[in-house]
Parts: structure tokens; C-alpha cells; sequence
């Protein structure tokens, strides 16, 4: 019996029939393979040119109809990896199970989980394509990169000798309203050092902050929206003012590049009753300044009195001074577009307890200079606490271009299709346009995508009535000669 899809009734069928198949098969970052001898193997059946590297990256070219042989060709690009984050509460295994998908007011979810339309719409806007929902059009070839949330590692690795257009349109934006023409560069720094333990004995307190909003660490830093890493270490801190504090273990967040929902600490004081008092000023505190979307903050602590030998991290002070000297969220905005985040920081993920210590920043900025100056802010905050601190998958920034003929073709048939003007943006979050511009100079780009909500975070929602209006517009793009 053929399972009735999720999103039967909505259009473009094909696109969300192949959305809905994807959706079966895991695919975070690093676990890409399966995905991508999907793709391999659709390209092979429809008889299409196809590459897939050792990386996982696929290319596929299909060649243009009659009539559009001259015409120049295009690029369309977009990743396969998702962010894996789900609820507290949630059983999902992102190795294995398929993605439980539900519909609430026209727009797609998953339950408990990320949904990964970031960029799994991509990947099924260009399979309908190839697979014959575009019927008059020039050659078209198309990348499915991987590992793009986890530092853009496929987009670096791929060989663009193969690509053979000059016109690219990224798939991985979230605003149907907006056609983007500049991103933000970026470096994540990866924290780690062997813990020095020593025995302490007190009261043990389980400090938990959990139901914060989140979100992506570039696109919505500049929401306001609260870091529970970030929340955690502040009370600690606040207690240390008053009296001793071993750290037993803390951890927090779930990927670098998303802004942390839940935090964990557990440590040993002498006076119990002081530092909760403590916490309980500080929650009534920073409640006053939550915006709207952390107001379901939940803090909880539980008490082990008079508690010996407990196993306690040596380099606790350091650990919550290099916390409290790193700021993070938006560190500057721009001085030439205005609302635009031009330098921000954020930790992502902190995992500390008797075995081992991790800690990891993501760092974004269109200034190549304030890169640096967060490594080297970074640098010497490890070299205090004695760590060691690998900066990895740094990516350049994709600059706006006054003049773009791809980009007035885009703005142009969006008027004619939706009847009101799409918006040019430069955003703060990484896109791996920069990377290509950066391998094909000549290459003329924007980025665009359907209405998206709470990516990275297990609210996350696509707008199918969006999909359907943005698939008519690119292929109106595609079919101009």
C-alpha cells in the first residue's frame, strides 16, 4: 500500500513529493552519504550527467532544450546536511529514524525535531527540475553540497573545473520576500583541554535552564533571544562571588552555529541555601529583560546536602572567566546598511565534566579584520585557562554587488509573478556563495527561498503556499532566454 503523502493537496506537487522522500532518509551533517547516492542514483535513471566526489558533494548537469542551446546556463545550489535538534523530551534518533512530518496551517513540521527545509527544499526544488517540472530551458546544472551547517566543508572541498555556468542562484534562503545579494564570513573555534581534578565535598546543586527559544546563531543573533550557556555561567558566577564553587560537569547546546535552548551545571558549594537564593534572584531578574520568545525559560535546582568526596573540575574559575570575558550575541552592527549585524559571536556548545572538556565559539563577520580579532579575543582567553583551541572551517563573506543582470532578472519576474517588489538584502548568517565566488570570480549571484520559520531550532516550519509561488518564479527565471 502506497503511504499517502503528508502534503497531499499542496503544490508544487513534485517538489514536496521529493521533499517527503528526502525527509526519510537521515541526513545531519557528517551522515550525508545515503542522501547523496539518492540523488546519484535519481541522476543515473534519468539519464543525467552526474558526479558524486569522495566528500559526498553531487553534480548533475542537464542539457538545455531546443530553442535555449545558446542561452547561458545555470547553476543551482543548495546542501544536503540538516541541523539535528530536537526536544528535551524527544526519543528521536537522527542516525536512523525517518523525520515524523505533520501539517499545522500550511506549513510543514516535524514533531519534536527540526524539519530540516533548511536546505532539504533546495535539494527538492532541483530534483523536480531535473525531473521534468521546468519544460522550456537552458542547461542547468545543479550542486548538492554537504556538510554546509558544520563550516561549508563540502562547498570547500568540491572541484569547480566541472561547472560550466556563470549565472548561480543559492537556494538556501529563508524569506520569500527577499532576493539576497551579500552574506557574512565566519570562523568556529573548538575548544578543548583535559580536566584536573580534585576532591571536594559541600552541597551538590543540579542547576537546569531549558525552554529558550534558540535559533540561528547568524540570522536571528539579533533577536534578543537569550543563551542558556550564557544564562548558566552568569549564576555560577554570581554564587563564586559569595563563596567557593567546584564545577562537577556542565553542558549545554547542541550545535555551534545555533543559539543554545538548554544548559545543564552541576557543582559543589558549601552553603546550599545562599546559592539558590541566588539563583532565584537572578531568574527574577533576567525575566524582566526575556523577549517575548524565551518566555517559556524554565530554571529548576535540586539539593544533595553534605555531600564527600565529590570530583571536581581544578579549572572551574578559569573555565567561568573565559565564559564571562568572551561576549557574545552582536558585538557590532554595520555603519553602511542599516539593521544589518556586522560582527557577532556565539557558543554554541559546552560539554565539561571529569573525562573531557569541549567548548565551541562560531564567529561571523563581513569584515575579514573582525575575524580575526575574535580568534586572536579567543587565543588569549584558551591561553588563560590552559587549553587548546583549533580554529576551523573559516569561510569568506560574499560582497554585495551594485550591478547584477542576474539579479534584475530575478527582481523583475517577481514582479510580474507576485505583483508586489522583492526586497535585495545583505544577510549576517554564512552562505557558501562566497566560497563559489571565490573559486569562479566571474560567477553573477543571489540566494533566494521560500518562507521558513525557527531553522535550526525544533520549531522549525515551512510555508508551502510559499514554495509553490517561489517555484514559479524561478522556473520564469530559468525559462528566460
Amino acid at each position: 500500500m502506497v503511504q499517502q503523502l503528508v502534503t497531499k493537496g499542496y503544490k508544487p506537487e513534485k517538489v514536496l513529493a521529493y521533499f517527503e522522500e528526502l525527509c526519510k532518509i537521515p541526513h545531519g551533517s557528517g551522515n550525508e552519504e545515503a542522501i547523496a547516492k539518492y540523488i546519484e542514483n535519481f541522476a543515473k535513471k534519468k539519464g543525467l550527467f552526474v558526479i558524486r566526489d569522495a566528500n559526498n558533494n553531487v553534480f548533475i548537469r542537464k542539457e538545455a532544450t531546443e530553442g535555449y542551446e545558446n542561452a547561458p546556463a545555470y547553476l543551482l545550489q543548495g546542501h544536503t546536511d540538516m541541523v539535528c535538534a530536537k526536544l528535551t523530551t524527544s526519543n528521536h534518533d537522527f542516525e536512523r529514524d525517518a523525520l515524523d512530518l505533520y501539517m499545522e496551517n500550511g506549513w510543514l513540521r516535524a514533531r519534536g525535531t527540526t524539519l530540516g527545509g533548511d536546505d532539504g527544499i533546495a535539494v527538492a526544488f532541483m530534483l523536480a527540475l531535473l525531473d521534468g517540472e521546468i519544460e522550456n530551458h537552458p542547461t542547468i546544472e545543479c550542486l548538492f553540497t554537504v556538510e554546509e551547517e558544520t563550516g561549508l566543508g563540502g562547498a570547500e572541498s568540491f572541484d569547480y573545473s566541472v561547472v560550466t555556468a556563470k549565472k548561480m542562484i543559492n537556494l538556501d534562503s529563508e524569506s520569500e520576500g527577499e532576493v539576497c545579494a551579500g552574506c557574512a564570513g565566519g570562523v568556529r573555534s573548538k575548544i578543548d583541554f583535559k580536566p584536573t581534578l580534585e576532591a571536594s565535598s559541600g552541597d551538590v546543586i543540579t542547576l537546569a535552564v531549558d525552554g529558550l527559544f534558540g535559533g540561528h546563531s547568524g540570522v536571528e543573533i539579533n533577536c534578543g533571544r537569550a543563551n542558556a550557556i550564557i544564562l548558566t555561567s552568569n549564576m555560577l558566577s554570581e554564587i563564586a562571588k559569595e563563596q567557593e564553587l567546584a564545577l562537577v560537569s556542565i553542558f549545554g547546546g547542541e550545535k555551534d552555529n545555533a543559539i543554545p535552548r538548554m544548559c545543564e551545571a552541576k557543582f559543589v558549594v558549601e552553603d546550599s541555601t545562599k546559592a539558590v537564593e541566588v539563583i532565584e534572584k537572578f531568574d527574577a531578574q533576567i525575566r524582566e529583560g526575556l523577549c517575548e520568545s524565551d518566555a517559556g525559560l524554565k530554571i529548576s535546582v535540586s539539593v544533595e546536602n553534605d555531600v564527600e568526596d565529590v570530583k571536581t573540575l581544578a579549572q572551574s574559575k578559569e573555565l567561568l572567566d573565559m565564559t564571562g570575558s568572551l561576549k557574545v550575541g552582536v558585538l557590532a552592527m554595520s555603519a553602511h546598511l542599516e539593521g544589518l549585524v556586522e560582527f557577532s559571536r556565539n557558543l554554541g556548545v559546552i560539554e565539561v565534566n571529569g573525562e573531557n572538556a569541549y567548548i565551541t565559539y562560531s564567529s561571523r563577520s563581513s569584515k575579514e579584520e573582525q575575524i580575526d580579532l575574535s580568534i586572536t579575543q579567543v587565543d588569549e582567553q584558551v591561553e588563560k585557562i590552559g587549553a587548546n583551541v583549533r580554529h576551523t572551517g573559516r569561510y569568506p563573506g560574499w560582497d554585495f554587488l551594485p550591478e547584477s543582470d542576474l539579479r534584475d532578472t530575478y527582481v523583475r519576474k517577481f514582479k510580474e509573478i507576485m505583483g508586489v517588489d522583492v526586497q535585495t538584502v545583505v544577510i549576517h548568517a554564512g552562505l557558501e556563495c562566497g566560497i563559489i565566488k571565490s573559486r569562479i570570480s566571474d560567477m553573477d549571484i543571489i540566494s533566494i527561498g521560500p518562507n521558513m520559520r525557527n531553522i535550526h531550532t525544533p520549531d522549525e516550519a515551512l510555508d508551502l503556499d510559499s514554495c509553490a509561488r517561489l517555484f514559479e518564479v524561478l522556473k520564469a527565471v530559468l525559462s528566460e532566454k
